[in-house]
């Protein structure tokens, strides 16, 4: 979560939105858990697990990358260092697509 939330706070003024998905803890926990680590991503419960079924979620972790018309062109699971030179460039990329 370090690396995702460190995307988040250096790609806040370019529009890339990061939402975490919680599926088993309650809003206090959560809310007490992001502010603990002063993490800046924007936390949605899914208690029900609906979206957790949509997107054929088996395990966690997992991310998602979804350009700007709602499509999702990545799918990772396992753990991922958002600050790596593969996955910045995979952002960069989009973020430039984005701009055609």
């Amino acid at each position: 979560m370090p690396s995702l939330d460190k995307l988040n706070r250096e790609y806040a003024d370019k529009d890339l939105q990061v939402v975490l998905i919680n599926m088993k803890e309650k809003p206090t926990a959560i809310r007490s858990f992001m502010e603990k680590n002063n993490y800046s991503s924007k936390v949605l419960l899914d208690s029900d697990g609906v979206v957790a079924k949509k997107y054929d979620v088996l395990g966690i972790p997992v991310s998602f990358v979804i350009d700007k018309d709602g499509k999702m062109v990545y799918r990772l699971v396992g753990f991922v260092d958002w600050n790596s030179k593969e996955m910045r460039s995979l952002v960069d990329g989009l973020m430039d697509d984005r701009k055609s």
